[in-house]
């Protein structure tokens, strides 16, 4: 008999930590744990156990029989967000030294919304990642072709690395101009700083992000660094400690762009692992998606503290080539997902401008948690709004494992109204229907304000908090469908997201074309970016027949600024690609928003080259037409405007008319009146609205 294994997955929320174990033979099992900062290794492995108590094994054997190990983590997007990184020093081009600080003129209004931007006295710039006095400038020049102006002042280098340490500095970052035409200036420095001060991490712009954009290339680069200490102590502790407890294979690592890399990646450019959470919940939509039958998929991803929507149009995650981080915009190539502070744990409040009830952004998160919750907290959340509605049952949490303290959330919920006038009930249902009108804007915003026509699409439903919410945020959009992927899965799906790509490296390489174009010297560029991939997937283990690649190119009408990414063929002629370049930006900007008579220029290659990881197909587990009802819950609906004694299904396979509420282990799905809710053989459960 074949001897079964496992690949497990992990995710770390701002709320709990989640965990998949795909068997060999497709089965998919959960574990959860709540997160555990500042020492989310914790969690990780908690997650993990938990999983492995539910297939009757310890962690060590559960460990030991796995062939992938793939872990998610909000470790580095917490240290920027919370300022916790490390004390940066920059190294750049004489006369460039303000570039981070003089932030292209954006730095004081780069990502606000409508309210901050109306509030003049409001509008600073954040605080310097990098602290004024330690920003070295040294003499060097390379122009806009990659040749060499002025050479190194090697003098000049060294001084200031020193200068650096002396100051305090934890780590490096060295960004010169065209570095990514001409990147021996950075290479040497990086030399220099091994030599003087071997133990500091150090970035280097083109190593980092290789393209054009000064500023938006050292943020990155600073960045970088700025996450990498932290970074390479918390691998560390994960791979560490999974070796101690019986894998003996490299633990993966989830990124932004999607698929996986191993530790010593990692450890290079930690910044890739940015958002890697939300993303994974991207590549598993996707992946689905395509054993299922869907196209044309908007994630909706609630968990306890935010919610996360992307686009995948035609089974193709919607790209962006950069990324804002507290009004900081950088390079960062990634899936396009976008958050909003709404989730579970979301606090609901009173404006004291306005006298009228919002909620979130901010959050109650892991701890104190909502007052439910009984661990500290105050101030009622959304998820004390669903207790006191009835759609929560305080008993069953967690597939019982947490207890909720109903009346507390009643207490909570209740003061709360009384300062605007309302009684609990309506003041529940109003936090309710407050955060899903905002989760309705975002996909909005994702969709209509882009050229989609949310209609043609369906929305696939996960995190903890999402089935609750679903129907009520679909609804008003006219998607075709809302779908709850594989059931109970869904609360953990960012976590299979990680265990469902494979692991790829992404090369990026500056080009200056105009059409018509030389196809030699495309094709030369994508063949030296061919021979890079294979040797670093080779030196991770994969053969040449393992490793996929895909090749794209960047391009641009003269005299406008944004450019698109489209597919490249080694057969393709010129007018091929000037023909899907021309389409792609009428599509994504409207009809006659280019203007070819500037001429039409392709300024970067990429390629996507993939090592392929084993990856069984689900398995089928239900079939028939039945469900399983525990009991009737009295439950308030909002459209009715009062309490219903509702259905309470644990199981459904076939169909069934709302109202109703699916109370599966780790999450709870919402029927409403007018929806209808069918399952099948996978357990999705898909709603489709009168």
């Amino acid at each position: 008999m074949k001897r079964r294994t496992y690949s497990i997955g992990t995710d770390i929320g701002g709320t709990f930590t989640d965990c998949t174990v795909l068997t060999s033979d497709g089965q998919i099992v959960t574990g959860k744990s709540p997160s555990t900062p500042p020492n989310f290794s914790e969690g990780f492995f908690g997650a993990v156990e938990d999983a492995a108590g539910t297939l009757g094994l310890s962690l060590p054997d559960l460990l030991s029989q796995a062939t992938t190990l793939v872990h998610a983590t909000t470790a580095a997007t917490n240290a920027l967000v919370q300022r916790k990184g490390a004390k940066v020093g920059l190294i750049t081009t004489r006369g460039h030294g303000d570039a981070m600080l003089v932030m292209r003129g954006g730095g004081r209004s780069k990502g606000l919304d409508v309210d901050d931007l109306l509030y003049l006295p409001g509008m600073t710039k954040p605080d310097p990642i990098v602290a004024p006095e330690l920003i070295r400038e040294v003499s060097e020049r390379v122009d806009c072709k990659g040749e060499v102006v002025v050479g190194l002042v090697e003098e000049q280098a060294r001084t200031a690395i020193e200068e650096l340490v002396e100051a305090g500095a934890e780590t490096i970052a060295v960004a010169f101009l065209w570095s990514f035409l001409h990147p021996e200036h950075e290479c040497r420095v990086r030399d220099l700083i091994e030599e003087i001060a071997p133990d500091l991490f150090v970035s280097c712009s083109h190593d980092i992000a290789p393209r054009v954009g000064e500023y938006y290339r050292t943020v990155a680069t600073v960045m970088n660094s700025y996450v990498g200490p932290l970074m390479n102590d918390y691998v560390g502790q994960i791979a560490d400690g999974a070796r101690e407890q019986g894998y003996e294979r490299p633990v993966l690592f989830a990124q932004c762009i999607g698929g996986t890399v191993p530790v010593s990646e990692v450890k290079r450019r930690p910044l890739f692992t940015l958002d890697s959470g939300p993303v994974s919940g991207i590549v598993a939509s996707n992946y689905l998606g395509e054993q299922f039958g869907f196209q044309n998929i908007i994630t909706a991803d609630m968990g306890g503290t935010t919610f996360d929507v992307a686009v995948i149009d035609g089974n193709a995650p919607l790209t962006r080539e950069s990324t804002n981080l507290d009004r900081y915009e950088m390079y960062l190539p990634m899936l396009d997902v976008e958050s909003i502070g709404a989730g579970g744990g979301s606090i609901a409040w009173i404006d004291p401008a306005s006298g009228t009830m919002k909620v979130g952004p901010q959050s109650a998160g892991a701890d104190p948690g909502p007052v439910c919750y009984r661990n500290g907290g105050t101030e009622p959340t959304v998820t004390d709004a669903n207790v006191v509605l009835g759609v929560i049952n305080p008993e069953r949490f967690l597939h019982g494992r947490r207890t909720l303290d109903r009346d507390a959330s009643c207490a909570a919920v209740s003061a709360l109204g009384e300062r605007i006038g309302l009684d609990m009930e309506k003041t529940a249902a109003g936090i309710i229907e407050i955060v899903d009108n905002l989760m309705a804007e975002k996909i909005r915003r994702m969709t209509v304000y882009r050229g989609h026509d949310p209609r043609e699409f369906a929305v696939f439903s996960f995190g903890g908090a999402a089935g609750a919410h679903a129907s009520s945020f679909s609804r008003s959009l006219g998607v075709s469908a809302v779908v709850v992927p594989v059931g109970n899965i869904a609360s953990v799906l960012s976590a299979l997201g990680t265990i469902s790509g494979d692991v790829m490296h992404v090369y990026d390489r500056a080009a200056r074309l105009p059409a018509p174009f030389d196809l030699e010297e495309i094709n030369a560029g994508f063949a030296r970016l061919e021979e890079q991939a294979f040797d670093q997937l080779g030196a991770e283990g994969f053969d040449r027949r393992d490793v996929s690649l895909a090749r794209l190119v960047s391009m641009k009408y003269g005299a406008q600024v944004f450019d698109v990414e489209v597919p490249f063929d080694a057969g393709d002629s010129g007018d091929d690609l000037v023909a899907r370049f021309e389409g792609t930006y009428e599509r994504r900007f409207g009809k006659d928003s280019g203007y070819a008579p500037a001429g039409i220029e392709l300024i970067r290659l990429r390629m996507y080259a993939s090592g392929s990881l084993p990856r069984p197909e689900l398995a089928a587990t239900l079939s028939g037409d039945g469900r399983r009802q525990r009991e009737t819950r009295s439950v308030y609906w909002r459209e009715l405007g009062e309490y219903v004694e509702t259905p309470i299904y644990e199981e459904v396979t076939g169909a069934i008319d709302g109202p109703a509420v699916i109370e599966l282990p780790d999450t709870t799905v919402v029927v409403r009146p007018g929806d209808r809710l069918r399952s099948d053989a996978h357990q999705n459960l898909v709603l489709t609205f009168d």
